[in-house]
């Protein structure tokens, strides 16, 4: 084997190894999701210190709050901000990075869930946001309460080098119909959200049990699709190149004769 095809081959094995990572990440991806999914297709709407909860309610009112980028009245919002960074990967591309810097809140403490004629509070720290589109930026909105410790800190984890900042939020309104997934803290006293035991966080979505299940069902069917779509990318180069090399030791081969 010459040194050439040596190189070659070797570039073919870490494409090859790179894309079946690709794949085997999707797959793996979707199967939790759908498994997941199947898991919360059932409800669980007794509401008991200790136990799980996956019930529908409905968000109770109270005085509107300003939202801190868009000034929006709200019952709630979360306003993210993100550092970005772009470099070259090891294939000679342009790739992009990014990592949180802040999560900022703004509401009442906890957010009050009517689920039927019982109420669950969900503490606004553990609130996460689902479905937060960011906008890019030159610069951290002075609105912000973002401090030079904190922005180090989140750049010191990029890839790269620095290109700006992205800011998302997400709002909420009082009498939203929403699902939840979380855990009843155990103890005495109100009844509070806790992180639930398989997805690691309350889930707070607007809508119903049965959209929700959907979405999960889609996103997981989405990431096996792209796992199956993925996984013949890595091997062409390797086919190639062992149809050029079978090519020419049948030349070798032939060349006496």
């Amino acid at each position: 084997m010459s040194k050439t095809v040596g190189i070659l081959l070797g570039l073919a094995l870490v494409w090859l190894t790179a894309w079946s990572i690709v794949a085997y990440a999707c797959y793996t991806s979707g199967s939790e999701q759908l498994a997941q999914a199947e898991l919360l297709r059932a409800s669980a709407t007794t509401l008991e210190p200790g136990r799980d909860i996956r019930a529908e309610g409905t968000l109770m009112s109270a005085p509107n709050v300003k939202a801190l980028h868009s000034g929006r009245p709200c019952l709630a919002g979360q306003t993210k901000v993100w550092v970005r960074s772009q470099y070259k990967d090891s294939q000679d591309n342009w790739a992009f990075d990014s990592a949180l810097v802040k999560v900022l809140n703004v509401g009442p403490p906890s957010l009050e869930i009517a689920v039927g004629d019982q109420r669950v509070e969900l503490p606004l720290e553990r609130w996460v946001a689902l479905g937060i589109e960011s906008e890019d930026t030159s610069e951290i909105p002075p609105g912000l309460a973002v401090s030079k410790a904190e922005e180090d800190a989140a750049r010191a984890k990029l890839r790269g080098d620095f290109t700006g900042y992205s800011v998302g939020e997400a709002t909420i309104d009082g009498g939203t119909h929403v699902f939840i997934v979380g855990r009843l803290e155990d103890g005495p006293g109100p009844l509070r959200l806790d992180a639930d035991r398989v997805l690691g966080r309350v889930e707070l979505f607007v809508g119903t049990q049965a959209q929700y299940v959907a979405e999960m069902v889609q996103k997981g069917n989405t990431s096996r699709m792209l796992a199956w779509i993925f996984a013949p990318i890595g091997w062409p180069p390797l086919l190639v190149l062992g149809l050029v090399m079978l090519v020419r030791a049948r030349k070798r081969t032939a060349a006496p004769a």
